[in-house]
């Protein structure tokens, strides 16, 4: 499905409105369904609608219409934590007591947790992992395969200098130069 025409949602499109809520509800009942299904699977719809509701407001300050999966994502997640909250503190309220781990059966797995990666899932990581390659593609040596041996391979710092043959110091200048290059390219993309 393509996403929505931005210009056409920011003036109240109805047509418009009704692409955007096909193109994002999965992305919000998804999170939503995350966060919720163990402890308070009855409020995952309510808060996946009231999180596309609450993005009505906020297209305004989006620039472009890709952003509206990251922002909706955003929205339900915190919709979905303020829920949790509020039930806890209910139930803390009332005398009682609840685990803030998912509820386990005798073998210790959490099978009311999970959730099944969606087709809509597995081609946003596809999406961001393409995005990520390219902009550690772009940084200059050796930012990008630094970046790439901490966070993708989850190599130690010692392990990073020996393969790249710096001092163990310098790794963590290279991560830190290195993000801020990315938050550079990213904020000049969105513009």
């Amino acid at each position: 499905m393509n996403p929505p025409d931005l210009k056409k949602l920011r003036q109240g499109d109805e047509a418009a409105w009704d692409e955007a809520f096909l193109w994002l509800a999965p992305t919000a009942f998804a999170v939503a369904r995350l966060k919720l299904q163990p402890f308070f699977p009855q409020d995952v719809e309510d808060v996946a609608i009231e999180t596309l509701e609450a993005l009505v407001e906020k297209v305004q300050e989006v620039m472009s219409v890709e952003e509206l999966r990251p922002l909706t994502a955003g929205i339900a997640r915190h919709k979905a934590v303020s829920r949790l909250r509020a039930g806890f503190a209910d139930k803390r309220g009332s005398g009682q007591t609840v685990p803030l781990e998912p509820h386990q059966d005798e073998a210790g797995d959490c099978p009311e947790g999970e959730t099944a990666d969606s087709p809509l899932d597995s081609l946003e990581q596809k999406e961001l992992a393409e995005r990520l390659r390219k902009t550690l593609a772009e940084l200059r040596p050796p930012l990008g395969e630094i970046l790439g041996d901490f966070f993708l391979q989850e190599l130690r710092y010692e392990e990073i200098a020996k393969k790249r043959r710096i001092a163990i110091g310098s790794v963590g200048v290279y991560l830190k130069r290195g993000l801020e290059a990315m938050r550079r390219i990213w904020g000049q993309n969105r513009e």
